[in-house]
């Protein structure tokens, strides 16, 4: 299976200067050899080390030695853990009942679109939303928390990551066609888009919600200016409405209307507050 990673995180970081290392104590009840066990097994959804001190890290590793050969289990914890030790860095809450309504948005709404794998399958979205539920179910067992409760209200949402992922995977076949391709040339595509960029009097680059559609005509709505595009050459269909894109448009000298030239992700509706936050 051929696939792509989109990994665009969209928060902005404190620069600092200092480089901060922690070591891990050894313990009379976890020896040298426990550790390398678990680095082992970690390193298998590519968990950073940070994790083996984190009180997530065991949790995890645990989940993972129950099914350890399962596929799309090692998936969702590859997501899962950059998205506890990469996205959330150290705002990590403290414990899994730290973990409120604004972790879960930020994980779905969020991270796992830019997470996302472009494949032929387009089955990325339900794998992982099915090991989501699993793992909600098996953490509130193992720690008594309330995740299945708290995911229940996002039957919606899982339905737009699922459209997500498929106009993802239609809108990154447009910029590059041959990209299942065994011969695929991507600087060749690569040089073509940008050719395009170049041609155009004018590129705005910007998150869009897919605002209207009238037949063959879509409108994209700049999330934090409001400004209206007509943007040609995008059939979709009515299912898509209120998506949000991330990308680049462009208008030729003398037209009207504006093409689509480059996608970096898809978002649900849902996301809106969170994307319109970090533009202000």
């Amino acid at each position: 299976m051929k696939n792509f990673s989109f990994h665009t995180n969209h928060r902005e970081r404190e620069k600092s200067p200092e480089t901060r290392i922690k070591l891990i104590p050894l313990t009379g009840t976890q020896s040298r050899s426990e550790i390398l066990k678990k680095i082992e097994i970690s390193s298998q959804f590519n968990m950073r080390y940070r994790g083996l001190y984190e009180y997530y890290g065991d949790d995890l590793i645990a989940y993972k030695k129950e099914n350890p050969a399962d596929y799309f289990r090692n998936e969702f914890l590859r997501t899962f853990s950059s998205y506890l030790t990469d996205y959330l860095e150290d705002n990590m809450p403290t414990s899994w009942h730290k973990c409120k309504k604004s972790f879960i948005e930020l994980l779905l709404l969020i991270h796992l679109p830019n997470a996302l794998k472009i494949s032929q399958e387009r089955n990325s979205m339900q794998h992982f939303i099915s090991e989501f539920k699993k793992f909600s179910i098996w953490l509130d067992h193992r720690e008594k928390t309330t995740w299945t409760k708290m995911s229940a209200s996002y039957g919606q949402t899982f339905h737009e990551l699922q459209l997500c992922e498929d106009l993802l995977n239609r809108l990154y076949l447009q910029m590059y066609p041959q990209f299942f391709a065994s011969d695929w040339d991507y600087q060749k595509d690569l040089s073509r888009v940008r050719q395009l960029l170049e041609e155009c009097t004018e590129v705005e680059d910007n998150f869009f919600q897919i605002s209207t559609i009238d037949r063959n005509t879509v409108y994209f709505s700049n999330l934090h200016t409001k400004k209206q595009f007509q943007v040609n050459n995008f059939p979709i269909e009515e299912q898509f409405l209120g998506l949000i894109l991330h990308g680049s448009i462009g208008r030729l000298e003398g037209h009207s209307s504006w093409s689509l030239l480059l996608t970096a992700g898809v978002y649900p509706k849902r996301a809106k507050r969170y994307l319109t936050l970090r533009g202000n």
